[in-house]
């Protein structure tokens, strides 16, 4: 990879159609956890920018973009408020390049400069990959609802720096398949 550059977005008319195809690549042997329609993943990706409350971060790669990360800071589980991660997306051409570390690593530094304590996600209970990848970065899991795994992880006792430091290889994870992507599967 060459030149990266993670940015915020808060429109999400002028990637639009990157950020979707991206997803559908990314899940395109997901016919569990993913939305398969273009018009459905379209009205999701809205729906993500609408309650992404400035969570809303694009990779590009030579400018191009190659994958997100949407946080939903506002997420209340059992009376607590808990930001989540509702989408971990990264183009199948980057998988395996440490991409989605570098999302989720943005994504972390935004939970704590906004002062959250807590951050969580859900990955589908089947995708090892994607758990492991969570685990590595200090993710637990907390809780389960039907096929889905809910885990935490507490943002206090890390630094961007000590996250960073951390094994660096990533391998190709999903929610779904070992070969699609990494989700929270919201």
């Amino acid at each position: 990879m060459n030149k990266i550059e993670i940015k915020p977005i808060k429109d999400l008319k002028p990637l639009a159609e990157d950020l979707k195809r991206i997803y559908l690549d990314a899940y395109q042997e997901d016919y569990i956890y993913a939305y398969r329609d273009p018009g459905r993943v379209k009205r999701y990706l809205k729906w993500l920018i609408k309650h992404a409350d400035g969570g809303f971060f694009v990779a590009f790669v030579d400018g191009k973009p190659a994958g997100f990360i949407v946080i939903q800071p506002d997420c209340r589980f059992h009376g607590e408020v808990v930001p989540e991660i509702h989408e971990l997306v990264v183009d199948p051409a980057y998988q395996g390049r440490g991409l989605g570390k570098l999302l989720m690593q943005k994504a972390l530094v935004f939970l704590k400069e906004k002062g959250f304590k807590k951050v969580a996600l859900w990955v589908g209970e089947k995708n090892e990959d994607a758990r492991c990848f969570y685990e590595k970065l200090g993710f637990k899991v907390t809780d389960r609802q039907g096929a889905w795994l809910r885990m935490e992880k507490e943002l206090e006792a890390e630094t961007y720096d000590q996250m960073s430091s951390k094994e660096s290889s990533t391998r190709k994870a999903s929610t779904t398949s070992t070969s699609s992507m990494i989700s929270s599967g919201v």
